[in-house]
């Protein structure tokens, strides 16, 4: 095998393994369900099963923080009433489907909301 192409497909090898690393996956869908508990905790599901993706008054594990939580369920709540769908992105390598959200979970790894129209 020529040297070229050996470090091509090490190169391309190693770009495969950094985007398994990084994967994200990311969740759209009408919000079928909006909760917020006594403790803080922001639960939801859309196009995926019911789980909790942030705490209000505490992070934790959580990659979204406190203030960026309490931001992210009142504009879930305006998308929700308006009846428009979301897209959640999670960074967890273990996640290769929403549908592996398990239902009643801490889903830590959520970290971005998108608004759609």
């Amino acid at each position: 095998m020529k040297r070229s192409t050996r470090a091509a497909l090490t190169a391309l090898a190693l770009l495969a393994h950094a985007a398994a690393a990084n994967a994200t996956i990311a969740c759209k869908g009408q919000i079928g369900y909006l909760g917020y508990d006594q403790n803080g905790a922001v639960v939801i599901a859309a196009g995926t099963n019911i789980h909790t993706i942030c705490s209000s008054t505490a992070q934790g594990n959580f990659q979204i923080g406190v203030q960026a939580c309490k931001g992210f369920y009142a504009t879930l709540l305006a998308h929700r009433l308006a009846g428009k769908p979301v897209t959640i992105y999670y960074n967890d390598p273990a996640l290769t489907a929403c549908s592996q959200i398990g239902s009643w979970t801490n889903q830590s790894s959520a970290y971005f909301i998108e608004m759609s129209e």
